[in-house]
């Protein structure tokens, strides 16, 4: 679990410094609205393995061609495991949420999800890097 999260917050870094991503929403953030809470509640360095971004400008197909992109990191339906897995919450986990729902729960068409794995980070941002050329 050190290692996952230690990977999320690479990946999380790593995203919200790429051009082609709108927003990043991951607990670790310092400037996340909420930061105070979690800090008090997770110990330093755990603050989860899930990163959720916005590719900036991406639809549904924009979304499908950087996840058929990727090499390594897996699709999946659902998340959690040793293995880096990425996910569409709109055709997964929000799929029977009414769009105009989805919206009001900032899941927008272009959110992805990623569950960080213990894969050397490198790996993982190498194939992040590829997917969203």
């Amino acid at each position: 679990m050190e290692r996952q999260c230690q990977n999320a917050c690479l990946v999380a870094q790593w995203l919200a410094a790429h051009p082609r991503v709108e927003r990043v929403h991951f607990p670790g953030d310092p400037a996340h609205p909420d930061a105070a809470t979690i800090a008090r509640l997770f110990p330093e360095g755990l603050r989860g393995a899930m990163v959720s971004f916005e590719l900036k400008d991406a639809g549904r197909e924009e979304v499908f061609g950087f996840m058929n992109r990727l090499k390594m990191i897996v699709p999946a339906t659902s998340l959690g495991d040793v293995h880096t897995m990425v996910l569409y919450p709109v055709m997964s986990s929000h799929r029977d949420v009414a769009p105009k729902q989805r919206e009001r729960m900032g899941i927008r068409e272009n959110l992805v999800r990623i569950s960080a794995g213990i894969e050397a980070a490198e790996d993982i941002l190498g194939d992040l890097e590829q997917a969203l050329q």
